[in-house]
């Protein structure tokens, strides 16, 4: 297998990781706030950008944890954010351009990391919050 191939075949095996973690993540977290929590999988294969994460829709508010890959002519893009409501950054990370497959895998397995680690928080800091204002 020459490197490229290698590349591709590290790229999409950080793919799968990246949605297998999202899809735990929103297992884990709607499970662990029951019935609060309702998780579904962010998954876009067919636009010009790969996305994957989760959604998750609590009482009054929707977070959306979300990865991007885009392939350009020689170069891959990668970002990722979590958003509140559809309206509100509450995390953005940047995008970043690599030439280099396994660089662009490593950077997603990074983001996906960096989005999944503080959902629980995210999610236990709104319901708190809902729960003082009713």
């Amino acid at each position: 297998m020459d490197a490229n191939s290698q590349g591709a075949a590290e790229l999409l095996e950080a793919l799968m990781r990246t949605a297998a973690r999202f899809s735990e993540m929103g297992r884990s977290v709607s499970r662990d706030f029951f019935p609060h929590v309702r998780a579904e999988p962010v998954s876009d294969l067919a636009g010009p950008a790969v996305r994957l994460g989760a959604a998750l829709a609590l009482p009054g508010h929707d977070l959306v944890f979300e990865t991007a890959v885009a392939v350009g002519e020689e170069t891959f893009s990668v970002r990722g954010g979590l958003v509140l409501d559809g309206e509100e950054d509450i995390l953005v990370l940047p995008s970043v351009e690599t030439a280099d497959a396994v660089a662009c895998a490593a950077l997603l397995d990074r983001y996906a990391d960096e989005l999944t680690t503080p959902a629980r928080w995210h999610v236990q800091r709104l319901i708190e919050a809902c729960e003082e204002d009713s």
